[in-house]
C-alpha cells in the first residue's frame, strides 16, 4: 500500500457545471450556448436564486419577457437582498413591460436595502432618461459609476452599461438642446457624449449637426468624418458631410460622399437632390438636369427639385426654360427661398432690376441669415450682388 495521501476530488452539484458553462458563454458572445446552459441548470436546480436570476436575464435579453418576469420574481423571493435580481426585475418592468410606476417603486425598496447596488442605479439612470429627465439620469449613471472595476454576480461589463447610458443621456440632452435651437448648449452635451462613448457614431453626426448650425462647418466635416470611422456607411454622416463639404467650396468632395451614400441607401431623401445641387457646382449641367427630371417623373410636385431644375437650366443656357421651372417652384410654394432667391439672380443678369430686388426681399424676409450667404458668396461683379448693395426697395 501507498504511504501517499489519499486525494479526495470534491463531488460539483451538475447545477453549478451548467451555470458557469452558461457564464462563459456569455463572455464569449455565444448567447444561445448561454441560455441552453442556463436551461440546463434550471432543470437540475430550479429554486436556486443563482441559476433564477441568470436563465431570468437571459429571458430578458432575448426579449422573452413573458418567460422573464415569473424567474426573476422567484430569483427575488428567495434571496430578497439581491441587487442584481431586483435590477433585473425592475429593467423588465419599466423598460421592456412599461409598469415604471411598478419598477421605480421596486427600485426605491431595493436601493433603501443596498444603497450602493450601481446595477440599481444604473437602471434607474435608464428610467429617468426615457422619461428626458437628463439631470437625474447623469446623477443615477454617476453613482453607477463610482468604481472602475463592477462586476455583478460574475458579470462583467457593468461599468461599460453605465457608461453607455450616460452617452445616451448627453447625446439625448443634445438633441433636445438642438430642436430647442441652442446649438452652443446642444455641442457642449454631444461633446461629452462622444467622449463617453468613442465607438458610437450617433453622437459625433449629432455634434456635427450642432456646429454646423453655429457656422462652423470646418468643425462639421471634422465631426461627421469621425463618425464615419466608427460606421462607415451612416447615412445621416455621409448626407451631411456632403452637404458640409458642398457649402464649405469642396464640391468633388461632396460629389464622393453623396455617390457614396447613393450606393449605401438608394432611396434616402434629397440625395438625389444634393447630387444635382453638387453637379450644378461643378459646372456638370446636364447630368444635374438629368438627375432632376428623373425625380419628377417620380413626383412632379417636389418644390426643392424645381428650383434647382430652374437653375440647372438658366447655367445651361436655356433660360427660358429656367424661369418656367422656377415660376413653378414658386407656384407650387410661395414661401421657397431656393425659388425667390434663383429668379433673383436671373432677373438680375437681364437687368430686369426692379423685379430682381423684389425677389430678393422676399428671400431674405424668408430667411435672412441664408440670404446673407448667399450674396456673400457671388463674385463682387454679380448682378445681384450689386442690387443687394442698393438700400432702395429692400428696406
Amino acid at each position: 500500500m501507498s504511504d501517499e495521501p489519499r486525494q479526495v476530488v470534491p463531488v460539483v452539484e451538475p447545477w453549478r457545471v451548467w451555470l458557469q458553462r452558461g457564464t462563459d458563454a456569455l463572455r464569449a458572445a455565444d448567447y444561445a450556448a448561454a441560455a441552453d446552459a442556463f436551461a440546463q441548470a434550471f432543470a437540475f436546480a430550479p429554486d436556486q436564486p443563482e441559476v433564477l436570476l441568470a436563465l431570468g436575464r437571459e429571458r430578458l435579453r432575448s426579449r422573452a419577457d413573458a418567460d422573464a418576469e415569473p424567474l426573476l420574481r422567484r430569483a427575488l423571493l428567495l434571496d430578497p437582498r439581491s441587487a442584481a435580481a431586483a435590477a433585473a426585475l425592475a429593467r423588465l418592468l419599466g423598460l421592456h413591460l412599461d409598469r415604471r410606476q411598478e419598477a421605480f417603486a421596486l427600485l426605491h425598496g431595493a436601493l433603501r436595502q443596498n444603497p450602493d447596488a450601481r446595477a440599481l442605479h444604473a437602471v434607474r439612470g435608464e428610467l429617468l432618461l426615457q422619461d428626458n429627465a437628463y439631470g437625474e439620469a447623469r446623477a443615477a449613471f454617476a453613482q453607477a459609476l463610482v468604481a472602475d472595476v463592477w462586476q455583478v454576480d460574475g458579470l462583467p461589463g457593468e461599468d461599460e452599461a453605465a457608461r453607455g447610458g450616460m452617452a445616451r443621456t448627453y447625446n439625448a440632452e443634445g438633441i433636445a438642446l438642438h430642436q430647442q435651437t441652442h446649438w452652443r448648449a446642444a455641442a457642449q452635451a454631444l461633446r461629452r457624449a462622444v467622449e463617453l462613448d468613442r465607438a458610437w457614431s450617433a453622437p459625433r453626426v449629432n455634434l456635427g449637426a450642432a456646429l454646423a448650425q453655429l457656422g462652423r462647418l470646418d468643425e462639421a466635416v471634422e465631426a461627421y468624418r469621425a463618425a464615419l470611422q466608427a460606421e462607415p456607411d451612416h447615412p445621416v454622416a455621409l448626407f451631411n458631410l456632403a452637404t458640409a463639404q458642398h457649402d464649405t467650396g469642396r464640391p468633388a468632395e461632396a460629389q464622393r460622399a453623396v455617390e457614396r451614400l447613393i450606393e449605401v441607401c438608394p432611396d434616402f431623401p434629397r440625395a438625389r437632390l444634393l447630387l444635382a445641387d453638387v453637379a450644378i457646382t461643378l459646372g456638370d449641367y446636364d447630368r444635374a438636369i438629368a438627375v432632376l427630371l428623373a425625380q419628377l417623373d417620380q413626383d412632379g410636385s417636389v418644390v426643392p427639385v424645381w428650383a434647382s431644375l430652374g437653375l440647372a437650366y438658366v447655367c445651361s443656357g436655356s433660360v427660358e426654360r429656367g424661369e418656367e421651372c422656377l415660376r413653378r417652384a414658386l407656384a407650387l410654394n410661395p414661401r421657397h427661398f431656393n425659388a425667390h432667391y434663383n429668379l433673383a439672380l436671373l432677373c438680375a443678369t437681364q437687368q430686369r432690376d426692379e423685379e430682381a430686388r423684389s425677389l430678393l426681399r422676399r428671400a431674405r424676409e424668408l430667411d435672412p441669415e441664408r440670404a446673407t450667404r448667399a450674396l456673400a458668396r457671388l463674385p463682387r461683379s454679380a448682378s445681384l450682388r450689386q442690387l443687394a448693395a442698393v438700400p432702395r426697395g429692400l428696406d
